[in-house]
């Protein structure tokens, strides 16, 4: 092919020849956690933090839940609020400029605002007409300051904030408090939280109660922390690892804690990406809006029903022929739905040789695919990095786009495309990290349907992974991969990283590194349940210290 001679000389520019990426062997295969006790970062036993000390701004969904947490929904202006289904993964996206600032002080006037009308309910005081009782407001004010900051407030920061309701005092009463409401919301103090810790000796430092409160509800639940969660901070209980545990236990009883956990999961897995999705009408008219959300909806009721109802292990969800389903779901899976409405979503079994977990779902196989055709390599690419956590490949240089758009233009099957990639050495250096996966699931067209043929002809999904580490040898399915990976440690880990990652804003951490494998390592009896993970996770030193600046 003409197009992809092109690429010999444009792809080493991508660096795809001899970069295989972090959390991969030289081969491409995974490097399993704990092995020899060494990171990639060569810390050794000594498995020094990765991160040093720092402030961190709070995602926009993380920015939205603490308003509401102090204020209640009245306080979001509805167009504003950002879905939680589909929250980004990684912060790389969150610009700290203009727009960024004009939005957040937009969102504090309205939610300072939305107090009138409820302006007793909210504070506790009454404004009458000749005025109201400055020391109740001062009161409110105090609480509402420390909940915000997320810890205690200095007596400079209040003396400013009492200025504040001075001036608008003059207005009115409930001026004076909103005015002062919305200069605590507008604060760094309330955006940002700190990573800064308890200013002891030594290269590293552990985090505050207070910022370890901070850091544990909002990698937990998105918001702030709740009442005992802040109680055991100032109190200082929470530096007590007992305690600490404790926290995080009662915490992972909360529905909002379990559902907050499974959206991080679904962000990493990226099927939020499944709403932005479009097909050719005439090709698939069942994909509709309607569609997406009851795929979407699928993941997230297998999740809870796996995860949090049985405490099943994390590798359950590449092996459950189980899943959920109503009326226009079931016809993709060419099940039978049994529910009393098409509405309604009930549990049905799926055919063990074609439906293996989350990596055969309907809405993921979309997500992954074109509006005309699969994709095996963005369907690679999600096995690789989403899956298994195998390090990134860079992207394509811009000089490419004209032969990647004739390869894709060409009458050919994607198994056919593959292999012309495959002719070509350089391209290959790329490709052969990852195309493999994606031919795995060429069993399943554009909308998550399972097929045995396309265009009258037998598909081929056959592969041949030698010299992938754990996951060397051939494979029939998709089926048959999903069954090998669940018995491997490299989904777990790849789990935990992407949790530790959440949980940190270490968006450069890969399952080879000491801080995941000691989380891997600290599960008791080898368990890798969700809980048992979070749990690791939040007493680790991962979470807790910080480095001194060097």
């Amino acid at each position: 092919m003409r197009g992809i001679a092109a690429c010999a000389s444009l792809l080493v520019a991508a660096g795809c020849v001899g970069d295989i990426g972090a959390g991969s062997t030289p081969s491409g295969g995974v490097t399993p956690p704990g092995s020899g006790g060494t990171s990639s970062d060569g810390e050794g036993a000594l498995c020094n933090p990765r991160l040093e000390r720092r402030i961190v701004l709070l995602a926009d969904l993380q920015f939205t839940n603490a308003i509401r947490g102090l204020l209640g929904d009245e306080a979001i202006e509805p167009e504003q609020a950002p879905d939680a289904r589909t929250k980004p993964f990684v912060k790389k996206g969150i610009v700290v400029g203009t727009s960024l600032v004009h939005s957040r002080l937009a969102r504090a006037e309205y939610a300072a605002g939305s107090i009138k009308g409820r302006f007793e309910q909210v504070t506790g005081c009454r404004a009458g007409a000749d005025g109201g009782d400055d020391a109740c407001a001062k009161e409110f004010l105090t609480r509402f300051a420390r909940q915000a900051f997320r810890r205690p407030v200095g007596a400079a920061e209040l003396d400013d904030l009492w200025a504040v309701y001075s001036a608008g005092r003059e207005a009115s009463y409930e001026r004076g408090v909103s005015l002062a409401v919305e200069a605590v919301l507008a604060s760094p103090s309330f955006s940002y939280r700190t990573e800064l810790g308890d200013g002891a000796g030594g290269d590293v430092v552990r985090l505050t109660a207070h910022e370890t409160a901070s850091e544990l509800a909002f990698f937990l639940t998105d918001s702030l922390p709740d009442a005992e969660l802040a109680a055991a901070a100032d109190s200082g209980a929470l530096n007590d690892p007992k305690e600490l545990t404790r926290q995080v236990e009662r915490l992972l009883e909360k529905p909002e804690t379990r559902s907050s956990l499974s959206t991080t999961l679904v962000a990493a897995w990226g099927l939020s990406n499944l709403f932005g999705t479009i097909k050719d009408p005439g090709l698939f008219p069942e994909y509709t809006p309607a569609l997406q959300a009851s795929m979407f909806h699928e993941t997230e009721l297998l999740l809870d029903e796996l995860l949090w109802n049985r405490g099943a292990d994390v590798s359950t969800l590449l092996t459950s022929r189980e899943t959920f389903v109503n009326g226009p779901l079931a016809e993709v899976y060419g099940v039978e739905h049994t529910g009393a409405s098409p509405d309604e979503f009930v549990k049905v079994a799926l055919p063990a040789h074609e439906r293996a977990g989350i990596l055969t779902q309907p809405g993921l196989l979309a997500a992954l695919s074109r509006t005309d055709n699969t994709s095996v390599v963005a369907r690679g690419l999600f096995v690789r990095g989403a899956l298994l956590c195998m390090g990134k490949i860079p992207s394509p240089p811009e000089a490419l786009a004209g032969a990647i758009e004739e390869l894709l233009a060409a009458d050919m099957t994607e198994r056919e495309r593959a292999e012309a990639r495959a002719g070509e050495a350089t391209c290959a250096a790329c490709h052969k990290q990852f195309d493999a996966f994606g031919l795995l699931l060429e069993s399943y067209d554009p909308v998550g349907r399972y097929r045995e043929t396309l265009n009258g002809e037998p598909i081929d999904a056959r592969v041949d992974l030698t010299g992938m580490g754990d996951l060397d040898g051939a494979y029939a399915s998709a089926v048959e991969f999903a069954d090998t990976v669940a018995a491997t440690d490299g989904f777990a880990a790849c789990v935990t990283r992407h949790l530790l990652t959440y949980g940190t804003d270490d968006e450069a951490l890969s399952p080879v590194h000491c801080q995941v494998q000691r989380v891997i390592e600290a599960l008791p009896d080898g368990q890798r349940t969700l809980p048992s993970i979070v749990k690791a996770i939040a007493t680790s030193p991962a979470l807790t210290e910080r480095a001194k600046e060097k």
